[in-house]
């Protein structure tokens, strides 16, 4: 659980204190859903989680169209203002697909998130009325920082290094839409495999090597596999050049 919650600062946080709806999958079988006038008086735990999900902007010269079919329609009418709506699919069967609804300045009106079985994981956007809100970039993570190689594992860009401990550090990946967390714990190793969903994420936990991963993101469980054996098989090269 501690990981998923620092998987969560991967995410854009927004902070418009606008009226707007949340539903996300908690777990297997079950969501969580919110409409909520404002931000202001929000029990501070849902506070959180909206803030560290939501995402203000999207510009989807971002997106590595190699790995995505994209539907554009324009002119899409909500709230009186004329909005583009993206519909992008994977091309594979190896990340989710979003639906998003955005402004002309890239200002996320309304998004969703579905896994590969087309179930919702997430979705939010504002109600009754859009907010002013200044137009800008998506704030965009530095690749490759902190980081002592690069890594690309089917076009998710390694983006983000960080030391959690002695023992323990972050890799975070995107390919511009979709993104994940991997957690490596040094010389920790697990029984068994776990498999679980999480306020709209998957969660895959694994030893291999000696050590134990944990991914979290919007990847199928087969892909976090497959990512895990990717870079421990970089870490083992890497060691033995040392």
């Amino acid at each position: 659980m501690k990981y998923f919650v620092l998987a969560f600062l991967l995410f854009v946080c927004s902070s418009a204190y606008a009226g707007f709806f949340f539903k996300i999958a908690v777990d297997n079988s079950s969501y969580s859903s919110f409409i909520l006038k404002s931000l202001k008086n929000t029990e501070i735990h849902t506070h959180f989680i909206i803030q560290k999900i939501r995402e203000n902007y999207f510009d989807i010269s971002l997106v590595d169209k190699n790995y995505y079919q994209v539907s554009i329609k324009r002119g899409v009418s909500l709230f009186h203002k004329k909005l583009l709506l993206y519909e992008l699919t994977p091309t594979f069967s190896d990340r989710f697909k979003h639906v998003i609804w955005v402004t002309y300045d890239n200002i996320v009106v309304r998004k969703e998130v579905y896994n590969l079985n087309n179930k919702l994981m997430l979705s939010y956007g504002y109600v009754d009325e859009l907010p002013q809100v200044e137009p800008g970039p998506p704030a965009v993570l530095h690749k490759g920082a902190g980081c002592d190689k690069p890594l690309n594992f089917r076009g998710f860009e390694l983006y983000g290094c960080k030391r959690i401990d002695k023992n323990t550090k972050h890799l975070i990946f995107s390919d511009g839409l979709n993104k994940f967390s991997v957690f490596v714990d040094k010389n920790v190793e697990v029984k068994k495999i776990s498999k679980k969903v999480i306020m709209g994420n998957y969660v895959y936990r694994k030893s291999q090597g000696g050590d134990t991963y944990t991914v979290v993101g919007y990847v199928p469980f087969k892909i976090m596999n497959d990512v895990i054996t990717y870079i421990n098989n970089k870490e083992e090269k890497h060691e033995s050049n040392e």
